[in-house]
């Protein structure tokens, strides 16, 4: 099984794309922060915002369970796929190739 280029795969795939996915729906936007119920743990309310993504860093943290991390990090906890399978499932939702490490 060949190596994934993971710092590629997160500059080709924004944290927009991964909150589409999941159906993110933000409570609150200002500026470059979206913020809403935790796609991870489920939050309860879909006031809740316990949940936020900055979408120029693509990064993301919950208040409530502690996750953080970037858009790569948010499919993992999602998918509960290991890392490499996550990041191969991502691209087969996305329709995108995954970018693979040259070997020499």
């Amino acid at each position: 099984m060949a190596g994934i280029d993971y710092a590629k795969l997160r500059e080709q795939v924004p944290i927009e794309k991964v909150l589409a996915l999941v159906e993110f729906f933000a409570v609150e936007s200002s500026g470059d922060e979206r913020r809403g119920p935790c796609p991870i743990h489920g939050s309860n309310s879909a006031a809740s915002r316990s949940f936020s993504a900055n979408i120029r860093k693509h990064t993301f943290r919950c208040f409530k369970c502690g996750a953080g991390g970037n858009q790569l990090d948010l499919w993992v906890a999602i998918s509960k796929l290991p890392l490499h399978e996550a990041a191969r499932d991502l691209c087969q939702r996305l329709a995108i190739a995954v970018p693979e490490i040259k070997r020499r």
